[in-house]
């Protein structure tokens, strides 16, 4: 049986549609957003962190708080330099994941990139991922609540915020001048 030219113009059709849609998939979601020059986190894994901020700081940190938004994502660079390099590793596996379209979709279950989800949509995301069923998700929360967090509260001039009054047997270990 011999393969008629309207066929043929259909499955080469067919397969560039699922070559388009495969290049589409495996493709990053632009940056959004002016990336930090001279940080060890990469422009688009910068950017993940730029969306979640407001949403695991919510309360603290305003979406439109571009000046708390840079100190705290070069805070959270200096906490990513210091974890051993393993733990770098499976970060910034979950990183490129969430920054790539095909592993946001599978994360996320959506089309909408990160950048577009209301503060709304993104604390009902993070919920979703600290008390869903499958352990990945859960580690995904928690790895990235843990570092965003880590540098939040370990810069001292964020405790005023807080409230925070340094024990008096930890002063020894800050320079107080």
């Amino acid at each position: 049986m011999a393969l008629q030219r309207r066929q043929l113009l259909k499955y080469a059709a067919l397969v560039s549609a699922f070559a388009g849609g495969g290049a589409w998939l495996v493709a990053d979601f632009p940056v959004a957003f002016e990336p930090a020059a001279k940080m060890k986190l990469k422009a688009s894994e910068q950017q993940i962190f730029w969306w979640l901020i407001p949403a695991f700081m919510d309360g603290v940190i305003a979406p439109q708080d571009s000046q708390a938004k840079r100190a705290l994502l070069q805070r959270i660079d200096q906490a990513f330099q210091s974890l051993s390099p393993a733990t770098q590793a499976e970060l910034r596996q979950l990183l490129e994941l969430l920054a790539s379209r095909a592993g946001w979709l599978l994360l996320s279950a959506g089309l909408t990139p990160l950048s577009e989800l209301s503060l709304q949509q993104r604390l009902h995301l993070l919920e979703q991922w600290q008390q869903h069923y499958l352990q990945l998700l859960r580690q995904a929360y928690q790895g990235l609540h843990e570092i965003i967090y880590a540098a939040w509260y370990g810069d001292p001039s964020t405790w005023l915020a807080i409230s925070y009054q340094l024990p008096a047997a930890a002063k020894v270990l800050f320079d107080d001048q």
